[in-house]
């Protein structure tokens, strides 16, 4: 599936430089944009192996933290300092005037980002033999993951808006549904080799705690396979988006305006911005809850986790059709109604016999299937163009969204820690500091469909 096309049939597609931008082209033809489509898809599911090991608030880095000594407050910033260097995005206008194309901005700060994955690999190896400092190495732990995602923000802005000039309209949400497979089936692969890897390979023989070796093999795994990613991004074609000679770089705050003047967009960013705040309160304890509180292995996390992720597999193509004719802003609708009370049966687990209730919740991850899906497809049809001009809206939306995202699991972290050792009755119910976290997310997620306004899936034209 990997394999890419011999160099006479790229030449044949992509006119013999495809991985160079020296021939600036304004239109694709379909062969290009079949190719470009094909290596997209190649590209995200090698990054799903990286995804996998490496994303915050995931199996691994949780774990590693916590081997590291992260208490409930660290953990809300392993997920909040991400979000929160995600601002850098709002340059990414700036960016492209000074490289010239959104494809050299992908490019470079994507790979600057997973490079990054490299000194955070030699991080865990100094954690294994020198762990008397692990009070250091958990600060530049913070430090490299805020960097990376930082530079990771830049690159998503211009490969969103690549990926919106690469995939028509019409094909939308059936290739997004597609890739999504690829990338999922990736996923669930890696993540159950993860946690089989975690709990058999221990620190001493019949104890609990991973071996810190693991964490530096799973790590440098993922940087190998996050630097292939970008071969594949260099291969692939795009349009010329170097603004004319002589303009000068846009200030952020033309892009403020700009998408602020947009209504159906602004609508959309203040929901979204509500509802991820919402989801940023629990995003960084799911794994902590089930460790800590429920006592579960490593390996029946993944196999919790793969079973959501294999039940959203099957259904993503559907999905997708269903999108296609009720439409997207339907879809998230009613799939964010059923996540409200998702997150609040998470507060009822208990200690015990908990794996079959997880599984069933799990299970239910089919919904996200569609609400993922349809979230990033209605976000690139309200942009007011296909091509590079939209990149401005996009760096706006997704640093707005991700700095309200943040400061969900920084006051988690406090919450958690204010709350530690004590119950909270409620409705005549004891719930612990991380199940009143669960609840709260339930009633904000409630709150932020007061926002919600029916949108108009067809691509929205500034003037109209």
């Amino acid at each position: 599936m990997f394999s890419l096309i011999k160099s006479g049939k790229v030449a044949a597609l992509t006119s013999s430089k495809t991985d160079s931008d020296s021939v600036p082209q304004t239109t694709l033809t379909p062969a290009q944009l079949q190719y470009g489509r094909r290596l997209m898809t190649q590209e995200g599911t090698l990054w799903a192996v990286m995804n996998a090991i490496a994303v915050p608030g995931g199996l691994v880095l949780t774990g590693f933290a916590l081997y590291m000594g992260a208490d409930a407050f660290v953990l809300g910033l392993v997920s909040a300092l991400p979000l929160i260097a995600a601002l850098l995005q709002l340059w990414t206008p700036q960016f492209l005037v000074l490289l010239g194309s959104r494809k050299r901005v992908t490019i470079y700060s994507l790979a600057i980002a997973r490079l990054l994955l490299l000194p955070l690999t030699a991080l865990a190896l100094l954690a294994w033999l020198l762990p008397e400092q692990k009070g250091l190495w958990l600060i530049l732990f913070l430090v490299i993951l805020t960097l990376s995602s930082g530079f990771t923000a830049i690159g998503g802005t211009t490969w969103l808006s690549w990926a919106a000039t690469m995939v028509p309209l019409e094909k939308r949400a059936s290739y997004f549904a597609r890739r999504s497979t690829f990338v999922g089936l990736m996923g669930l692969v890696v993540t159950l080799a993860a946690g089989t890897l975690l709990d058999n390979w221990k620190k001493a023989p019949g104890g609990n705690e991973a071996h810190p070796a693991a964490y530096f093999v799973l790590l440098l795994v993922a940087a190998i396979f996050s630097l292939t990613t970008i071969f594949l991004l260099k291969r692939t074609p795009d349009i010329a988006t170097a603004p004319p000679p002589g303009i000068s770089r846009p200030k952020f705050q033309d892009s403020l305006i700009a998408t602020w003047n947009l209504l159906p967009l602004r609508n959309y960013l203040i929901f979204r911005a509500v509802w991820l705040f919402a989801v940023g309160l629990v995003l960084p304890y799911y794994t902590v809850y089930m460790l800590q509180n429920l006592h579960l292995s490593f390996t029946e996390i993944s196999i919790l986790q793969n079973a959501g992720m294999l039940a959203m597999l099957i259904v993503t193509p559907f999905w997708g059709q269903i999108a296609d004719k009720y439409g997207n802003s339907r879809v998230i609708y009613w799939t964010s109604w059923f996540k409200v009370f998702y997150i609040l049966l998470w507060a009822l687990i208990i200690p015990g016999q908990p794996f079959w209730p997880l599984l069933a919740l799990h299970l239910t991850l089919v919904v996200d299937a569609g609400l993922t899906l349809s979230s990033s497809n209605l976000l690139m049809n309200l942009m007011p163009s296909q091509g590079a001009e939209n990149v401005g809206y996009f760096s706006v939306f997704v640093a707005a969204t991700s700095l309200i995202s943040a400061i969900g699991p920084f006051m988690a972290g406090v919450t958690i820690g204010m709350l530690s050792g004590t119950q909270v009755n409620l409705l005549g119910m004891d719930f612990g500091a991380i199940q009143v976290i669960f609840l709260a997310s339930g009633v904000m997620r409630a709150v932020s469909l007061l926002f919600f306004r029916g949108f108009d899936d067809k691509p929205h034209v500034v003037g109209e």
